[in-house]
């Protein structure tokens, strides 16, 4: 992250969304140790109206000291000479050739001089399509890919705007053949390397789809497959306990975790769960945990989603200092701060609050630390 943000970028950034998750987003890029942050692959029916926006965005991103690559193949290399026009002392061009022999180092070493001198890469490749050239360049060269159009993330079988498309549940999302193109390339990179942020979006909402927890266009994952378990006799309790472990950095209980546990919500490799106690004020969850494997990868919202299908009254706490407070606000009602605690509620009827609020400050721990959250 850049030492310091002058006013005027600041003041840019805070119209495109909240301070501390640009800062999050910018400590993320930054620290991202390959020789691009991202690749971008603009569609060719757009390039032309996307130059100019394309020219302002990318200076943008230099000046905050991060270096994306532009990837055109195919027939949108023929295009690049649209993007030169709009900034020429902007871009420096690399020409992939096909041959077999010439792998990435040279497109690192290339991306490498464009860091140096300040410029954005756009990677040509005439004789390669795009799936080809994605499945070299990911994820050496970078671990994110922006499929840039016109018309912006996919839609649903309504219209509306899709925030995530999840290639295990694709049945359930009639799409056109374009879009349905676009999904068979991120599944191709998505089945090499199933950690790879994939995304679909407008070129003009491609800063507030980098900056915000949000974003503004459509996320591609490959998706989990989660099980629901209402009887313990079910569950492998070693690996759980294991997982709760790596997730949360503590030993957990088992006789305190298990001991009123109604129903689990988990991936089926224990690389994420959701634990659920039925108690006087409502249905409590106990334990949200996602294994470091399984980070980046989307899970959380697959565990959520199911969970809240099922459950539409739910309520939990978390230590004030918990990271994911602000994705937990984004999904609750209300809450409560009271010393060290957050308690989320949503769904429950306001004459159960106090109830529940005192359920969870009077709650003990899981852990031999002493210290709990979901």
């Amino acid at each position: 992250m850049p030492t310091v943000l002058n006013k005027t970028i600041r003041l840019f950034l805070d119209s495109i969304g909240r301070r501390d998750e640009y800062e999050f987003y910018l400590r993320k890029f930054t620290n991202d140790r390959t020789p691009a942050f991202a690749l971008l692959c603009p569609e060719r029916s757009g390039i032309e109206e996307m130059a100019s926006v394309f020219a302002f965005d990318l200076s943008f991103l230099l000046r905050l000291e991060l270096h994306p690559a532009i990837v055109l193949c195919a027939e949108e290399a023929a295009d690049v000479d649209i993007l030169l026009a709009e900034g020429h002392d902007l871009y420096a061009v690399h020409r992939w050739p096909e041959s077999p022999e010439t792998g990435t180092d040279e497109v690192v070493a290339f991306l490498e001089q464009c860091s140096r001198t300040a410029r954005i890469g756009v990677i040509v490749a005439p004789d390669r399509d795009l799936r080809d050239a994605l499945a070299e360049l990911v994820p050496t060269v970078s671990r994110r890919v922006h499929f840039i159009r016109l018309s912006g993330p996919l839609h649903d079988n309504t219209g509306e705007p899709l925030a995530y498309f999840y290639l295990t549940r694709s049945e359930a999302i009639g799409l056109e053949d374009v879009d349905r193109q676009l999904i068979e390339l991120a599944a191709h990179v998505l089945n090499r390397h199933p950690t790879t942020h994939i995304s679909i979006c407008s070129p003009w909402n491609l800063l507030q789809e980098l900056f915000t927890v949000r974003g503004a266009g459509c996320v591609i994952r490959k998706g989990s497959t989660i099980e629901r378990v209402c009887d313990i006799h079910n569950l492998d309790c070693n690996r759980l306990m294991r997982m709760l472990h790596e997730s949360f950095g503590k030993e957990p209980i088992p006789e305190r975790v298990l001991a009123q546990l109604a129903e689990a919500y988990l991936e089926t490799d224990y690389r994420g769960a959701v634990l659920l106690e039925r108690q006087p004020p409502g249905m409590y969850l106990a334990k949200f945990a996602v294994g470091t494997q399984a980070r980046g990868e989307g899970l959380a919202n697959e565990l959520w989603r199911e969970v809240s299908r099922d459950h539409p009254a739910l309520f939990w706490r978390a230590r004030e200092d918990n990271p994911v407070n602000q994705w937990y606000e984004r999904h609750a009602d209300g809450l409560h701060r009271e010393g060290k605690w957050r308690v989320f509620w949503r769904g429950i009827g306001a004459d159960s609050i106090q109830e529940l609020v005192r359920f969870c400050l009077d709650r003990p721990s899981d852990f031999a630390s002493g210290e709990d959250t979901p």
